[in-house]
């Protein structure tokens, strides 16, 4: 197989460092990431994490070296992470290129998916299909409904977990099970909800449950019990949210019941249809390879926490959609956050596994011998 360059995007290539903070990942990966990070502790300094993806150590390394944009940086390197299934590797290559700064959005979008598209037909794939997705889209509905800010909140934590938000809808909250021990730590002031919690999680001689620390757990627990004091979610806003996550299809079948969601409840989603209209023809208009047979889906997202627009995965047909060729989206809000809030540039990247193309490869050439 050939090396892939993606010479289309140009830029310097980097091999930014392994390690980072553990608190990094911990919070911007999701669920299905968490538990899969490997960190170590570096004696009494802070939990360090080997990189689980090279995006994050790429936008390290742009802000690191004074933030200025638009720039492009092209990669390959080592990642690290825990298998999702059996005979998964628990490092691996990856090759990429993230785009900061780049103002045109929809461009820089299409860019990024067409270039990725093109790398992977270019050493011969064929049988793949392309999933997309627009975390702003359910971002844009929520807005629309004028929820509480704790039910935002909770539709937006749920959003990135599969299925997360049938599960939420599913629930009803009057029913929810009662837990004295979140009641009670909502009552405290924090210092002292810290300290009872210390004291319970002394008893199972632990300060870290399921990948979460007490301050998350301690977290969660208010919420929990905030969720209770503010009641069930309004019906209306139910009967979207179970119209909208059923949303998919290909892309002009996705726009359609896009449109006939807002025409029937009155959202107000013109710029929002706007917006997935163009940037479909921007694609369609590019030829970009797999595109005549994608699919669409408002609850598809990455299972990283830092995307908030568009996303896409490349799958083989021969493999579980759980091992994409290749995978990327916007992600506007990362550098803002790993700044502090002193830089924001708009962000978009792509990545490929060269493992998987390999096999892919080989699946293919098994078929037609």
């Amino acid at each position: 197989m050939k090396p892939i360059q993606f010479e289309a995007i140009g830029g310097d290539w980097i091999d930014p460092p392994m390690l980072l903070p553990a608190s990094i990942p911990l919070e911007l990966s999701g669920e299905g990431i968490r538990n899969r990070l490997i960190t170590s502790s570096d004696g009494p300094g802070e939990e360090l994490a080997l990189r689980p993806d090279l995006t994050l150590a790429v936008v390290r390394h742009f802000i690191e070296t004074g933030g200025k944009g638009p720039v492009s940086y092209r990669y390959f390197g080592r990642a690290f992470r825990q298998p999702a299934s059996e005979g998964e590797p628990v490092e691996f290559d990856q090759t990429g290129f993230e785009i900061l700064g780049d103002e045109d959005g929809r461009m820089s979008d299409v860019r990024t998916l067409s270039v990725i598209c093109e790398e992977i037909a270019g050493v011969g794939i064929r049988d793949a299909q392309l999933y997309l997705g627009d975390i702003s889209i359910f971002t844009d509905v929520l807005a629309a409904l004028d929820l509480t800010e704790d039910w935002q909140s909770r539709l937006s934590r749920a959003f990135r977990r599969r299925e997360g938000v049938q599960v939420l809808l599913n629930a009803e909250t009057s029913e929810e099970k009662h837990s004295e021990l979140a009641e009670t730590l909502s009552l405290l002031p924090p210092d002292r909800a810290a300290i009872l919690l210390e004291e319970v999680l002394a008893f199972s001689s632990g300060g870290v449950i399921g990948g979460r620390t007490s301050e998350e757990i301690l977290d969660r627990l208010r919420r929990r019990a905030a969720a209770r004091q503010n009641g069930a979610l309004p019906e209306k806003a139910r009967d979207v949210l179970n119209d909208l996550i059923g949303i998919s299809g290909p892309p002009s079948v996705f726009l359609g019941k896009l449109k006939e969601l807002d025409q029937q409840h009155g959202l107000g989603l013109d710029r929002v249809i706007a917006r997935t209209s163009e940037n479909f023809e921007a694609m369609d208009s590019r030829r970009v390879p797999f595109w005549s047979h994608a699919n669409v889906s408002i609850q598809f997202g990455r299972r990283f926490d830092y995307y908030d627009g568009f996303v896409f995965e490349l799958c083989h047909t021969a493999f579980s959609s759980k091992r994409p060729l290749a995978a990327g989206g916007r992600y506007d809000g990362l550098v803002s956050w790993l700044s502090g809030g002193k830089l924001s540039v708009p962000a978009v990247g792509g990545v490929v596994r060269p493992d998987r193309l390999s096999q892919a490869l080989a699946v293919e050439a098994g078929e037609n011998a």
